[in-house]
């Protein structure tokens, strides 16, 4: 075995360096549908020393290829495989007199003329996960464990991705950005959540995890991307996904959405919409201790809200094959979202004189429509993958917010109204152009682009009226009015190259301008332009088939966002507490490295370090022998977070077969199985005073598997979260969270069932510990996070996902050494 595959290496190596080369001529035709729609994968094999041997393998799309493979005598097979079509299975000899190009001539596609009760194959293992030198992808179509839920659920699923404090996503101690076919989302952080707890994760073909960014994504991402592709679902006649999700507590939760999807001779159309009722309960608690009063002072809060989300979202898309190597697509995205929120606090302490007995009422109604237009033009120039992207991107933000505080201090009432008009218009447009040179391996990416943020936000107050007829007829005696424009060009180039079969290596540079402009009738208005370049660097050495090395390096900008610039007081409101933001920010330099070492792709060991040298992080202002707290944004300087993550897979087949389990095709829905996981992060903020020593924190977790009697599958996933300090967060209890999925599938997999019960035992909860100047807080905050859920969906139709009608990336050479 071991002479067999070294002559094999010599061989192969021998062909490349040496020999000449023998070019393969092909084309595809079909009757009743696009040749272009039919995605195929492509395997060339011959003998060598008695031994069958892959020349080359590659899924594509198009309609003509022409291959090159070393020109060495033999004879070859020639296997082409399709979904619900025919394969194709042709030989063809090479001799030395052979021509340099071998004419295959047109190959028939023909759709399968018999259906059959059930159908086995042997030998081929699905894989959910790959990964590359710049990006883990993540298959979500089929895959079980992720498509049982939301897309918010599904992402956090993924190993590593964690609830970041403050709402979305974190990841290796860093917020990550959520993008939609490789475009930023452009919804508040609250929309974003609710959308994606409303799409099904059935309308996803992948998650593509991008921990370190290169330089082809915006130099103003300065953590890790989570980049969403929707699964194209192309057939001749309608095909679509329903999807309905219960839960109850002692709130409801409610959560219907449909997608749909057709196809014509030269177009095709998808359709999403959906709609979500969501009723939450919240408990806040705060403990201050005001360090300037001698002797100290402390003032002790209680607060608890009720909020009822209501959110709908419409999704069309168009997708016109202008020619046989282009198309059009039109999506529109358009939301519409109304919150309200009734909530009590009390705030007392007999330590003051005159003692602090305030008990405040809130009542808010926050209503936002968001609208989305996109256009996609991609254009592949030839067989050999030259590719241009064309995308354009419009969208316009509205938001009014309306607060009504009563507040009862002793026999004194005061009443307060707080209105806010928020509009947020953008524009972006890129082109990206991608040149591959398959011979030599080399690939090669370019591209510009241009963004423009405009925000108005107008603040109005009557604040402390002695009148509760200002709840029925509000007037204002006071407003800021607040404007930010940000003006971003860009222009980047990438290029990989592949080093024999074992290693390769990407390197990019990016050029990218700021301009930013803000002002307000309250504030000095401020304008600055901040131009640099964005290095970026990544390399895979691939031990083995199974085994690789992956190292990466980013440099990025952190630009604030524009709400932590605005000086209204958008936050919670009484006597003691408001919050504001701070205009004087100004953006930081970050330093991105890591490096991943991946076995069979599910496990892995990986280490990120990010220097910083400025982070805008939360601050709580407190003027000495005051009792008013001001939350705004404070510039904290040399900043570094180390983080270290390590998963595991655990099939409980080991256990009996030993390691020739690896050896057998595995399909992960019908084996049991444990994933462990953990990782520590910790960062060291040179600007901030600890209270107590900086620990960082420890989280592990697992996520397992049972196959049940009856074709139940069980899945379990409990994660816990140790003491310690998140940025100046110093978490002092544990967070943990136990859920338990039954789940199973009928009518061929078309109909989806599942029973959850989340957080079973109530400790999903964040109890916290903050130090800032004359301040000291405690505080404790928890959510309606026990529920248990209904969930159903069923599917109709064919489906499959063309790369060239989904509006994708085009088939590239794969310079990692793919799977």
């Amino acid at each position: 075995m071991k002479r067999t595959l070294i002559l094999a290496c010599i061989l192969l190596c021998s062909m490349e360096l040496f020999a000449q080369s023998q070019w393969i001529r092909f084309s595809f035709v079909s009757k009743d549908f696009p040749c272009e729609d039919v995605s195929k994968e492509l395997t060339i094999s011959t003998f060598l020393s008695g031994k069958d041997s892959t020349i080359f393998k590659q899924q594509f799309s198009e309609c003509s290829r022409l291959i090159e493979i070393p020109k060495i005598a033999g004879t070859y097979s020639f296997t082409v495989k399709t979904q619900l079509y025919q394969p194709i299975l042709l030989s063809f000899e090479i001799q030395a007199n052979t021509a340099d190009t071998v004419q295959l001539g047109e190959l028939v596609l023909k759709e399968t003329v018999s259906v059959l009760d059930e159908v086995t194959v042997t030998g081929i293992q699905r894989r959910f996960i790959q990964v590359d030198a710049d990006k883990t992808t993540i298959t979500v179509k089929d895959n079980p464990v992720l498509t049982v839920s939301s897309i918010y659920d599904a992402v956090l699923k993924i190993p590593g991705v964690v609830p970041y404090p403050g709402g979305g996503f974190a990841i290796s101690g860093q917020i990550a950005s959520v993008y939609f076919e490789g475009i930023p989302s452009s919804l508040s952080t609250d929309d974003l959540v609710n959308l994606l707890k409303s799409l099904p994760a059935t309308s996803v073909e992948t998650i593509e995890i991008i921990s370190n960014p290169g330089a082809s994504y915006d130099a103003n991402v300065t953590g890790a991307i989570i980049n969403i592709v929707s699964l194209g679902k192309v057939t001749k006649w309608l095909s679509g996904t329903f999807t309905l999700n219960y839960g109850l507590n002692q709130n409801n939760k409610l959560s219907p959405s449909l997608v749909m999807s057709g196809r014509r001779s030269r177009w095709n159309w998808q359709f999403q919409a959906g709609y979500s009722y969501n009723e939450r309960s919240n408990l806040t608690t705060a403990n201050k201790t005001y360090t300037s009063f001698n002797p100290v002072a402390s003032l002790i809060s209680e607060r608890k809200e009720q909020t009822v989300s209501q959110y709908y979202y419409f999704k069309p898309s168009v997708n016109v094959r202008l020619t046989k190597r282009s198309n059009l697509i039109l999506n529109y995205n358009g939301s519409y979202s109304d919150n309200i929120y009734n909530g009590n606090s009390t705030t007392n302490s007999q330590e003051i004189t005159p003692a602090v007995d305030l008990q405040t009422k809130y009542w808010s109604q926050n209503k936002g429509q968001n609208n989305e237009f996109i256009v996609k033009y991609r254009n592949e120039f030839d067989t050999l993958h030259r590719v241009l992207n064309i995308t354009a991107f419009y969208s316009t933000y509205w938001n009014n917010s309306r607060r009504n505080n009563t507040q009862r201090e002793f026999a004194s009432e005061d009443f307060s109204v707080l209105n806010y008009r928020l509009k947020i218009q953008k524009f972006y447009f890129r082109a990206d152009a991608e040149i591959p040179f398959e011979k030599i391996k080399f690939y090669l990416n370019t591209g510009i682009k241009y963004q423009n943020l405009n925000t108005n936000n107008i603040g109005s107050y009557n604040l402390q009226n002695t009148s509760e007829e200002i709840f029925a007829n509000p007037f204002y005696t006071s407003s800021i009015d607040f404007k930010y424009r940000e003006d971003n060009l860009a222009a980047y180039v990438e290029l990989k190259k592949r080093l024999g079969k074992k290693v390769s290596i990407g390197a990019g540079v990016r050029a990218e301008n700021f301009s930013l402009t803000r002002s307000s009738n309250i504030t000095v208005s401020a304008q600055n332009n901040y131009f640099n370049f964005f290095p970026s660097f990544n390399a895979i050495y691939r031990i083995s088939s199974d085994i690789n090395l992956i190292g990466t390096y980013s440099r990025k900008i952190g630009i604030p966002n524009f709400s932590q610039f605005d000086p209204n007081n958008s936050g919670y409101y009484d006597t003691y507490n408001s919050s504001t933001g701070n205009t004087q920010l100004k953006p930081n330099f970050y330093d991105n490295a890591e490096l991943k070492f991946t076995v069979f792709d599910y496990l892995q060991l990986s280490v990120d370090y990010t220097h910083s040298g400025s982070l805008n992080l939360s601050e709580i202002v407190v003027q000495p022998n005051s009792l008013q707290s001001t939350q705004t944004f404070k510039t904290f300087n040399n900043v570094n977070t180390v983080s270290y993550f390590m998963s595991l897979p655990v099939p409980f087949g080991i256990f009996k077969k030993g390691l020739k389990f690896f050896d057998e095709p595995v399909e992960i829905d019908k084996i049991s199985f444990m994933y462990l996981y953990g990782e520590f992060t910790k960062t060291q903020i040179s600007g901030y005073n600890y209270l107590e020593r900086n620990k960082g924190i420890w989280t592990a977790g697992v996520y397992s598997q049972f196959i049940l009697p009856w074709k139940i599958r069980m899945n379990v996933d409990y994660y816990i979260s140790a003491k310690g300090n998140y940025q100046i967060y110093q978490f002092i209890k544990n967070r943990s969270a136990l859920e338990v999925v039954f789940s199973r599938e009928f009518y061929d997999k078309k109909l989806k069932t599942s029973l959850s019960f989340e957080d079973i035992f109530n400790t999903d909860q964040s109890t916290t510990r903050l130090a800032f100047q004359n301040l000291n807080m405690d505080s404790y905050s928890k959510n309606d996070t026990r529920i248990i859920w209904f969930k159903v969906s069923y599917s109709f139709g064919r489906y499959e996902k063309p790369e060239s009608d989904a509006g994708g990336p085009p088939e590239k050479p794969n310079l990692n050494g793919g799977l």
